[in-house]
């Protein structure tokens, strides 16, 4: 445990330049500062600032165009507003493949397999309320 903490401790403070790089690049277009909720059945917590202070981690990975390629910091720093980056923008009825026409398919897809894996020595969270929150009745 002692050595996660002094592992993410390291983490952070190393990527803070890169949040500050990629804030440079990417110039108005800004990832939101605090944690937002997708919402839905079982609705999850994401916190973008978590993420990118991890080195190795771009906008890319979870950002990309329709034929799966990493979206640069640059080309999400030109565009127009933050509604293109929603994965519910192409992740819909109408997406080719139907089994990521769920928002909650491409989440589970993309964020349980880098968390199993991991970063580098950093492995997130595998359990289901590290991320869901309990609904509110």
């Amino acid at each position: 445990m002692r050595r996660m903490i002094v592992a993410l401790s390291t983490v952070l403070a190393v990527g803070m330049g890169g949040t500050m790089a990629m804030a440079a690049a990417t110039e108005g277009l800004q990832a939101p500062a605090g944690e937002i909720t997708i919402e839905g059945k079982k609705p999850a917590r994401f916190n973008h600032q978590t993420h990118m202070l991890l080195e190795g981690v771009t906008c890319g990975h979870c950002h990309h165009d329709a034929e799966r390629q990493p979206l640069s910091e640059e080309a999400i720093g030109a565009m127009a507003n933050t509604k293109q980056l929603a994965c519910v923008s192409c992740h819909n009825q109408d997406f080719a493949n139907e089994k990521l026409r769920k928002v909650k398919d491409a989440f589970h897809g993309r964020c349980k397999e880098c968390h199993k894996t991991g970063v580098g020595e950093i492995k997130g969270p595998t359990k289901c309320k590290a991320c869901h929150l309990k609904k509110k009745k």
